[in-house]
């Protein structure tokens, strides 16, 4: 190598080790200067606050009242209920219902288990709808182990005298469902609550301690039951005056709308 060459050479390796030195210092100073970053720690899923049908709140009053559901009491008359009734107005009920649940098996089993506990109609198929969408083989196993089965999800421990094809049978189901629900409506004293018991159980609705998601569950019941009171209303009703037909009308003459 030529003495201008090593030169050369000499003054690269300096500017090299200049600008890594340049570069080491800038580092430093930034890292001085800005704030440092934060590692937020990930909380386990174990340990993650989360609602579950077991964890209970207390005083379903205080959720009632915090819901807007009113408590007043068990209505004195149901207007589907007293057009269902009356021999007049009883096909049109019938029909109805038929096209609200698309059998006429299931909406029969309901119509007449119904009328036979006073229990208003509208309120009976919201809570069959809710329950099972109106579907006679619905299934749903606990994690208590226990199974709820047919049109209004009858528990095999709260109904041990039942054959496993006896809970699919609407007719059964219907009996029963509606039974325990009349049960709990004279219990509570008040539509809401006693269709809290009918999804949580008397005791626990008694203790004042019953699981969020059993006023999701009654909200949803009261929900479906407003639109339908309202379809009810404008397809059926509104062609009676004190549950007697209007002059030349007919059910032939109500219109087709699938609920």
């Amino acid at each position: 190598m030529t003495t201008t060459e090593n030169t050369k050479f000499r003054t690269n390796c300096r500017n090299s080790l200049l600008f890594c030195v340049v570069l080491l210092v800038v580092t430093i100073v930034i890292a001085n200067v800005l704030p440092a970053k934060k590692n937020t720690p990930a909380i386990p899923v174990a340990n993650a606050s989360t609602e579950t049908e077991n964890e209970v709140v207390a005083d379903l009053n205080v959720l009632i009242e915090e819901s807007g559901f009113r408590t007043s009491g068990v209505p004195t008359g149901d207007e589907g209920l007293a057009l269902y009734r009356q021999p007049s107005s009883r096909v049109a009920v019938e029909w109805f219902y038929l096209r609200v649940t698309g059998n006429s098996e299931t909406a029969k089993a309901i119509l007449e288990e119904a009328e036979k506990n006073d229990i208003p109609l509208s309120l009976a198929f919201s809570l069959a709808y809710v329950e099972s969408r109106y579907k006679v083989n619905a299934v749903n196993r606990n994690t208590n182990a226990s199974i709820d089965r047919g049109l209004f999800q009858l528990n095999n421990k709260s109904f041990p005298q039942l054959k496993e094809a006896e809970f699919f049978n609407p007719a059964i189901s219907a009996k029963y469902g509606m039974s325990h629900l009349r049960f709990c409506m004279n219990v509570a004293g008040n539509e809401i609550t006693a269709l809290a018991m009918y999804n949580a159980g008397t005791n626990k609705v008694k203790a004042n301690k019953v699981p969020q998601s059993t006023l999701n569950y009654v909200g949803k019941i009261m929900a479906y039951r407003e639109k339908l009171d309202k379809l009810f209303a404008d397809e059926v009703a509104c062609y009676y005056i004190n549950n007697t037909p209007v002059l030349g009308t007919s059910v032939a003459f109500l219109g087709n709308r699938r609920f």
